[in-house]
């Protein structure tokens, strides 16, 4: 649901002041925009990082930190939906950090749902996340059999395939995936 455009100027805020602490390495600042009930779900890039509540989020958050100094946390585009006080984002994040002189950029994907608590937005759930390619696995080699193209079927009124109805699963050749 589209929100009202002084709702979308405060959640900016909130991930401006994300993006602050980030970059000052301001644990406690990051924490205190994370909603303080303990059933609070936050999930970082890692596979450690899942966090309930706020000492999971700082627990998680900071071993992320101690990893390379935060250089840059740059927000992209940025959808925000909602409805009253919850308000549900997705956005695009390119997080620069260096160790010594080594610095590199990773791509990074933040969805999460807010909640206006005591007048202030925080988090009440997160997902960090760091995209990357799937790769499959090989596997074995084609027989020669399967190489040769099949015969095609010679329909006859008697065998002739009958039209999908609507509703039907749609024919092998629209299956891509």
């Amino acid at each position: 649901m589209k929100i009202e455009p002084e709702v979308r100027k405060e959640i900016n805020q909130v991930l401006d002041a994300m993006k602050e602490a980030v970059e000052a390495k301001n644990i406690e600042a990051l924490v205190g925009l994370v909603d303080s009930e303990p059933n609070i779900l936050t999930v970082g890039p890692c596979p450690d990082n899942v966090g309930l509540g706020q000492n999971g989020f700082r627990r998680w958050m900071q071993a992320l930190l101690d990893k390379a100094t935060p250089v840059k946390f740059k927000l992209g585009f940025t959808t925000i939906k909602g409805n009253g006080p919850v308000v549900w984002l997705d956005t695009h994040v390119t997080y620069t950090c260096k160790n010594g002189e080594n610095q590199k950029d990773f791509d990074f994907y933040l969805s999460g749902v807010m909640e206006k608590v005591t007048n202030e937005w925080r988090w009440s759930q997160m997902h960090l996340s760091a995209p990357s390619e799937l790769e499959f696995p090989e596997g074995p080699p084609p027989s020669p059999e399967a190489e040769k193209p099949a015969e095609k079927p010679k329909y006859t009124t008697e065998n002739k395939a009958p039209n999908p109805e609507q509703g039907e699963d749609a024919p092998p050749e629209w299956n891509y995936m």
